[in-house]
């Protein structure tokens, strides 16, 4: 059943169960993974220095932010992403939380302990998750405001983070990747990222040209006034 069909109380309790899911997954990419790889028997370790503290509450908000995002959100238009390598970038991510995690306790690839990094990489990680904030923003608010009129993609946009970059969230990839493996003092997880990142721009050469297909003369002038992941550069 579609959800337009569907009454009030239904469409809300169909949301309240996707943000559920979607606020645990994020939690537990964001927190969980790091805890697992850490080891559950010593959460008192994990949470005792003050940036991994800090770490948690951003990821504990951050999924809460999910929740409340999609609350807000009005039936999305469909739309298809190339299936080939569709999550590798996602799961390499993920393995960079696990991996730099688990070297930090047990000091496994790591280098001297040194708290300014460790900041460093927090503050690399907060401003992934606001710009991820930023982006999810703009899209429901576009989705809310121009309702059957909106466009079938985010790329499409000129709002927000999309003004200057077409893929923001590819971008949130690179400065989670990036925390982590500073955060955790991983020098594991600086090599995967620069995996990350050549995964990151194979999805953008492929979406690029897909987009071209599909988009046509409107994909040309968003292509010239916008770049793909880094503003005014790349």
């Amino acid at each position: 059943m579609k959800e337009k069909n569907m009454s009030p109380g239904k469409i809300l309790k169909q949301k309240f169960r996707v943000g559920r899911m979607a606020g645990f997954f994020t939690l537990v990419y964001m927190l969980g993974l790091a805890l697992l790889a850490w080891g559950v028997d010593d959460l008192a370790g994990f949470v005792s220095n003050p940036v991994r503290a800090a770490f948690a509450v951003i990821a504990i908000a951050q999924a809460l932010f999910h929740i409340w995002i999609i609350l807000r959100m009005p039936p999305q238009p469909k739309f298809e992403l190339p299936p080939d390598q569709e999550h590798w970038h996602y799961g390499l991510a993920e393995l960079i939380a696990i991996l730099a995690a688990f070297g930090d306790r047990r000091n496994i690839l790591t280098w001297s302990d040194s708290p300014s990094l460790r900041w460093v990489g927090l503050g690399v990680l907060l401003l992934g998750a606001s710009y991820a904030i930023w982006a999810n923003l703009t899209w429901v608010d576009h989705l809310r405001r121009e309702a059957e009129q909106a466009c079938d993609n985010p790329v499409l946009l000129s709002a927000g983070p999309f003004r200057w970059t077409r893929y923001p969230s590819l971008l949130v990839l690179i400065f989670c990747g990036l925390g982590f493996a500073l955060s955790f003092r991983s020098w594991t997880g600086l090599v995967f990222l620069v995996a990350l990142i050549g995964i990151i721009i194979r999805r953008i050469n492929l979406w690029e040209k897909m987009y071209a297909q599909r988009y046509q003369h409107a994909w040309a002038l968003r292509c010239q006034a916008s770049k793909r992941i880094l503003p005014f550069l790349y």
